[in-house]
């Protein structure tokens, strides 16, 4: 079977550093082509890298009928304009988390990929951590015989990048593209900076659905200066959003489950620290109380999930962190932030 020919879109930090090098190395694909609208970056990048082709903008890159699928790795108030404009030009879509900034734009994107058949995938690498996976088997057997009493999903962040690059990242004096903003029509501007971190921080929204599915509501909202709490109900538990910031040398994310009889903690690494995959730590109660901790496979959870990307496309199965599914963050999101404004539950609508 033929490569996949993949278009690459944008050429900053986390498209040199991360995105690219993992879509370079995938089997099954060939990146032909890069844009950035810094075109004198996108040049210094595709000969870095032997891409072929290289335009201007990403409306001129799907207009380019080898391609036969994007990774957009922009800014995030863009990534639904690019994806829609890429699903019309019958492209698949990879784009970097959140898929949106506002569920209209989201929605809109899913329902193209339906309706021209084409794979939309979002990138929620956690998913593809290969401790996350040995946490999720433990979940899986837990759930056949105990069930979840309590969650807490922790995001404090600290050092993300650990020491060097392994890509060093070409830059040029070209400025940055002004970029306007884009949120829901009901967010009060007030409350930008805490959705914008909301948006930002989506992972840890996200990973706790992959273990736990779909909250049902938002029960409440508490903001200070340095973070928020957000307690999510799902059904017959709560789940407690934890999310600020910490100038720390170490990275501070976890998110615990608890059942009657034991729990399930897992601690994401830091997200550019190559090859680590999540510390998994779990304990069973019973006449024989046991702590255990599996450990997943030396990969990177970037790579991975850009293989996965492929094989969907290769294989005509859907992805794992799927535009559907992915809309439900940034609904779960605009819940919040309704509850913020009016300081009362809401009801996820999903």
């Amino acid at each position: 079977m033929k490569k996949v020919k993949i278009g690459f879109i944008g050429c900053g930090f986390m498209g040199q550093c991360v995105h690219l090098p993992s879509f370079m190395r995938v089997k099954g694909a060939e990146v032909v082509a890069l844009s950035d609208l810094r075109f004198g970056l996108a040049k210094a990048v595709a000969k870095r890298w032997g891409i072929p082709r290289v335009y201007r903008s990403h409306i001129e890159l799907i207009e380019d009928e080898d391609i036969d699928a994007v990774v957009e790795i922009t800014n995030k108030f863009v990534h639904a304009e690019i994806a829609i404009d890429s699903l019309k030009a019958g492209k698949h879509v990879f784009t970097e988390k959140p898929m949106a900034t506002c569920s209209r734009d989201a929605e809109e994107m899913v329902r193209l990929a339906e309706r021209e058949n084409l794979k939309l995938m979002v990138g929620y690498m956690k998913r593809y951590d290969p401790g996350v996976l040995k946490a999720k088997e433990a979940f899986d057997d837990f759930i056949k015989h105990d069930k979840v009493t309590y969650a807490r999903s922790h995001i404090f962040m600290g050092d993300w990048i650990c020491g060097p690059t392994a890509e060093p990242m070409i830059e040029t004096d070209e400025k940055y593209p002004e970029i306007e903003p884009r949120f829901p029509e009901f967010l009060p501007r007030e409350l930008r900076d805490l959705m914008n971190t909301l948006l930002e921080q989506v992972h840890d929204i996200n990973l706790p659905r992959y273990f736990l599915g779909d909250p049902v509501a938002v029960e409440s909202v508490k903001r200070w200066p340095w973070g928020s709490i957000v307690i999510l109900d799902y059904g017959d538990h709560p789940l407690i959003l934890e999310v600020g910031s910490l100038s720390a040398d170490f990275w501070d994310e976890e998110l615990l489950i608890h059942f009657r009889d034991g729990w399930i903690d897992v601690r994401p690494p830091p997200p550019l620290l190559r090859n680590v995959p999540a510390k998994v730590h779990i304990y069973k109660a019973g006449k024989v109380q046991r702590d255990e901790y599996p450990h997943g496979a030396h990969s990177w959870s970037f790579e991975r999930q850009a293989q996965h990307f492929v094989d969907c496309i290769i294989e005509d199965r859907e992805p794992i962190s799927n535009g559907a599914d992915s809309y439900k963050d940034i609904a779960i999101i605009e819940s919040i932030m309704k509850t913020a404004i009016k300081g009362t539950r809401t009801k996820i609508k999903i």
